[in-house]
């Protein structure tokens, strides 16, 4: 068995979403960890292959390694994946529309009108939010904490979550710009009919700025989070 041939410079990360991506396609909503190590083993064993075997046998423990470890690069702190249950998982939004970035740019995926729901559906939570609604109307809006946290979907003030959840918000607006750029378009809906408010590349360039307001704004109650982790 031979692995595909990957694009230089791909992450263990990227490579483990394209993965997910795979089985979520073939209709596996949900998957097992051993199902997600032989489906990235399949799209690269030199890299996810027992050494020495690496074209006969998965390294099950190198894949738990990028999924378990404490680093930014951990595919569920960056939002792509997510624990289900012991030892399960499936592919959120944000990681399909991920995969649906990596697969443009390594297959050159043909030009369609109709957006990836993913894409869509990972950047809609945030246009949608009050929040941001609230600041297209008055731009000293959020005016507390509350509406930032409330933006960035804080459950908890632990620093490592502050730092997911802003890196799932700027990936999620990227993407989606990232999306408009490649397919030539200057608005993003949820598919070919529609069905859902359009999302144009100047609202979304709007989203971009106000994640970087609140990080201005609220620098000091962003500052205190991180620091009670230190």
């Amino acid at each position: 068995m031979s692995s595909q041939t990957q694009p230089e410079g791909r992450t263990a990360a990227q490579e483990i979403v394209l993965a997910a991506f795979d089985l979520d396609e073939a209709g596996n909503s949900e998957f097992s960890e051993w199902d997600l190590t032989v489906a990235v083993w399949k799209r690269d064993s030199n890299r996810f292959g027992c050494r020495g075997y690496e074209t006969l046998y998965p390294d099950h423990k190198r894949v738990m390694k990028e999924i378990m470890n404490a680093g930014s690069t951990n595919p569920i702190r960056r939002g792509w994946l997510e624990r289900t249950r012991p030892n399960r998982y499936r592919i959120t939004d944000l990681g399909k529309s991920e995969g649906h970035r990596l697969r443009r740019r390594s297959t050159g995926e043909s030009h369609s009108h109709a957006a990836p729901q993913s894409v869509y559906d990972a950047v809609a939570p945030y246009y949608q939010n009050p929040a941001f609604r609230k600041h297209l109307q008055d731009p000293n809006e959020p005016r507390l904490w509350m509406g930032a946290a409330s933006f960035l979907q804080l459950q908890n003030t632990d620093p490592q979550h502050l730092k997911d959840r802003m890196t799932s918000a700027r990936s999620a607006i990227d993407d989606a710009l990232d999306w408009l750029e490649q397919k030539g378009e200057i608005k993003i809906v949820r598919g070919v009919t529609g069905g859902s408010e359009a999302i144009s590349k100047e609202r979304l360039i709007r989203l971009q700025g106000f994640l970087e307001l609140l990080e201005t704004r609220f620098a000091n109650q962003i500052e205190a989070i991180r620091s009670s982790g230190r």
